[in-house]
């Protein structure tokens, strides 16, 4: 698939809410119930106070518009007989392209976390070691290179996955 094509797919608010949702349930889900997620999600209330207007509108758009595109790009799977709708294996590559803070998607990375956690380390590290004898020996200061390495790498690493538009 070329990269216009898969954001033109992705351009719809609904296609990827569909794909989120088909990513999180592998087993795959019924037409209409998956209309009622995507309505439930889109009126943002629970799916049983939805109207039965809301769930229609949802349906008929569903299965005239968004599944056939999906089914063409290769990326769901509908029996209609059924209503079943799968992931394929082509719409779990697609994944890694969908937006991560939206409903259903990955948590940040908690990079504050690994930073503190990191630098506790060096500080107890350096704790231990001045205290022991009075003076940083080679190996205390082999340690404590090691773990403001360790620092400076997961900096690096953030600050290369931020600028490339990761968490």
């Amino acid at each position: 698939m070329s990269q216009d094509e898969l954001f033109s797919l992705l351009s719809n608010p609904r296609r990827r809410f569909i794909l989120q949702y088909l990513n999180r349930n592998r087993e795959g889900i019924r037409l209409q119930a998956l209309a009622t997620e995507v309505a439930a999600w889109e009126n943002e209330t629970d799916p049983d106070d939805l109207t039965d207007k809301q769930e229609k509108r949802l349906y008929v758009s569903l299965h005239q518009t968004h599944i056939p595109k999906l089914e063409e790009a290769g990326i769901v799977e509908y029996d209609g007989d059924s209503g079943e709708i799968r992931l394929t294996d082509r719409g779990t590559d697609v994944n890694r392209y969908l937006d991560a803070d939206a409903p259903g998607g990955e948590e940040p990375r908690q990079w504050g976390r690994y930073y503190l956690l990191i630098a506790l380390f060096g500080v107890v590290v350096f704790g231990l070691v001045t205290l022991g004898d009075g003076s940083v020996g080679q190996t205390g200061v082999i340690v404590i290179g090691v773990a403001w390495a360790l620092l400076v790498a997961l900096a690096l690493y953030q600050y290369v996955g931020t600028e490339r538009g990761g968490n």
